[in-house]
């Protein structure tokens, strides 16, 4: 039995797999596809523009798949950047249930798929990965030999170690860290409103003839 806030590795508390290995360059549909397709580009495109770590499909592009249904991954799976360049973006993603989109999702290589086991929320995995000091490890290269290139497997994150409290706990931390990122989207928008308003004024000034 599982001790509260105990330090477990991650692949006791989940399964850990790759992503589909594509072999061909992908074409990116905005309408027509039969899929969505979680890559790198959008995952952080879509991070960026929301500010939370909440991923859901119609934010992703799609494609026409023609492969097995086995590789479809479900909501409530973490994605994990499992490739890049030492420092760069390792920043995991929860894929949400998706009222906007019926399709399913295919996630590429680029990223290890981690599926909580019974009494772990993905949320909570998401932000234990996203926590400032696992982020530094990992843009720093965990699992990595020496090289520039940081290359993530499925054996190295298994090995990462998270510490699991009791499912409350879990709950209230997925709380706080839901709170903090609305803050971030309201402090955002005011951000985008203020710049919006002050190239108005910067443009009113340019037209005004000097006295």
């Amino acid at each position: 039995m599982r001790k509260a806030n105990s330090l477990q590795a991650l692949g006791d508390i989940a399964e850990v797999r790759t992503g589909f290995t594509f072999r061909e360059k992908l074409e990116e549909l905005s309408t027509g596809g039969n899929a969505h397709v979680a890559q790198i580009k959008d995952v952080r495109g879509a991070l960026e523009a929301t500010c939370t770590t909440e991923l859901r499909a119609h934010q992703l592009p799609q494609i026409n798949w023609q492969g097995k249904d086995k590789a479809f991954v479900n909501p409530g799976a973490v994605l994990l950047p499992s490739r890049g360049a030492k420092g760069g973006y390792f920043r995991a993603s929860c894929l949400m249930q998706d009222p906007q989109s019926e399709l399913p999702v295919v996630v590429t290589s680029q990223f290890l798929v981690i599926t909580p086991k019974p009494g772990i929320l993905p949320e909570f995995i998401c932000w234990s990965l996203n926590r400032p000091e696992m982020q530094h490890m990992l843009s720093q290269g965990a699992g990595s030999q020496g090289t520039s290139l940081v290359m993530l497997n499925t054996k190295a994150a298994k090995s990462l170690e998270l510490t699991v409290p009791d499912m409350t706990i879990q709950q209230k931390i997925v709380h706080l860290n839901e709170l903090w990122e609305k803050e971030q989207q309201l402090t955002q928008a005011l951000l985008n409103n203020r710049e919006t308003m002050l190239q108005g004024m910067f443009q009113q000034l340019l037209m005004e003839k000097s006295s």
